[in-house]
């Protein structure tokens, strides 16, 4: 690996005896890892579905040379979501408690958020993304992990902000960077890098960070991200922070390079506004005339109930609990979308399916033969009738549906694997 001389000279001043250790764990392939998904399944239960993933602390698993992920049915359903072992520090300094509100300010693709997701599970999960196509990408991978707590939305840090006002426990800001810590794996961030490309990433940073910090409440948390090694994105843009936002105090900070550590690479530092955390509380909410729906999950779910919100193109959304109003706000999803009203009937959405708990009642269990041909979008032969989740090894795959033997393939073209 060839990596940019500037660069070089740099860590060789930041790292001093230590850069022939980084150097030579720069010519070893990256390590491949993931995180078990515990909205779905214990760690212990995902070691013994897949015996050929190494533990590597926490919730990390480290990933057998060659493993495809993409061919293989119990990443289809969310058992575990795939992202190197360091990525995965920053989400596990927080201080959580299950009915908190947490907002991810630069969530996609979406592993933080949804390990966060975890965490809260009588809480709420504002996940944003400011591009719409990795927005979407986020909206898949949650509804892939199961989270029903979400709320992902599409905005500028600035203006989301401004309408939410400070509401939230915790903020994390894992923020675009220069990808320093991705050059192992990613020939385009080595490519990308410059002193120039630095610096702006370190500006564009202090602005998201000026955003962040007016969602915080008093006494919440606000953790600070990169992929990145370069003072000035780092430790420089956290003393600038302090210096500008004296309220805030710095709790923990951390660099992790891939020569010390099994993953890529990560800085994290934790901030905490001063003040006692009022207790807000949400926003009360209540149905809103969507009696199909509610029909259906009272008779094909196990106790899934609460708020539904139904939309004027007629899907049914369950609600989280709300901090805030989302009036102003581009929501791409609020809750959990189980299904929509067409032609005077409910059908079920693939998230509904999806969803951790393993809501619907009826469930239809694969081989993994079968299985895979279910995620090929093929039909299959079942005894069953009606509405069913598809499952292998007690996990669903998503949403098929019984009728004179054959189990009609509800799977979206857009997942399908070809």
């Amino acid at each position: 690996m060839k990596l940019p001389e500037g660069y070089l000279n740099r860590m060789r001043r930041q790292l001093g005896e230590d850069f022939d250790a980084y150097m030579a764990a720069m010519a070893e392939p990256e390590k491949r890892a993931a995180r078990c998904n515990g909205l779905k399944l214990t760690r212990e239960g995902l070691a013994d579905l897949r015996p050929d993933f190494v533990p590597a602390g926490g919730d990390g698993f480290l990933l057998p040379a060659g493993f495809a992920p993409g061919k293989d049915p119990l990443h289809a359903a969310g058992a575990y979501y795939v992202q190197e072992l360091s990525a995965q520090v920053p989400a596990g300094l927080f201080d959580l408690k299950p009915h908190m509100a947490l907002l991810d300010l630069c969530a996609a693709p979406g592993g933080k958020a949804a390990q966060l997701a975890a965490k809260v599970p009588a809480g709420v999960l504002f996940a944003n993304e400011i591009v719409p196509g990795r927005a979407s990408v986020l909206l898949g991978n949650l509804e892939r992990m199961g989270v029903k707590n979400g709320v992902i939305t599409n905005m500028e840090p600035e203006k989301l902000i401004r309408f939410t006002g400070p509401v939230f426990d915790g903020v994390l800001v894992d923020a675009p960077c220069a990808g320093e810590g991705m050059f192992r794996k990613d020939p385009e961030a080595v490519a990308a890098w410059s002193e120039e490309h630095v610096q702006a990433c370190a500006h564009r940073q202090r602005a998201i960070l000026a955003s962040a910090q007016g969602a915080v409440k008093p006494g919440g948390q606000l953790v600070y991200s990169t992929c990145s090694f370069s003072p000035a994105e780092n430790g420089e843009n956290v003393r600038w922070f302090l210096s500008e936002y004296p309220d805030f105090e710095l709790e923990s900070e951390q660099t992790l390079y891939p020569h010390a550590c099994l993953g890529e690479g990560q800085y994290a530092a934790k901030l905490r506004r001063r003040g006692a955390a009022p207790d807000t509380g949400y926003l009360p909410q209540r149905s809103d005339g969507a009696p199909l729906a509610e029909g259906f999950l009272r008779e094909e779910t196990a106790g899934l109930g609460g708020p539904l919100r139904l939309l004027a193109d007629g899907r049914a959304l369950l609600l989280p609990p709300l901090p805030c109003d989302l009036a102003g706000l581009r929501v791409l999803r609020a809750g959990l979308l189980v299904g929509e009203i067409v032609k005077g009937r409910f059908v079920p959405a693939h998230a509904l399916a999806m969803a951790a708990g393993m809501p619907l009642v009826r469930r239809t269990e694969l081989s993994e033969a079968d299985a895979l041909r279910y995620l090929h979008g093929e039909t299959l032969p079942t005894d069953l009738s009606g509405w069913c989740a598809v499952t292998h090894r007690g996990l669903a795959l998503g949403l098929g549906k019984g009728a004179g033997g054959v189990l009609k393939n509800h799977l979206p073209k857009g997942l399908r694997m070809f």
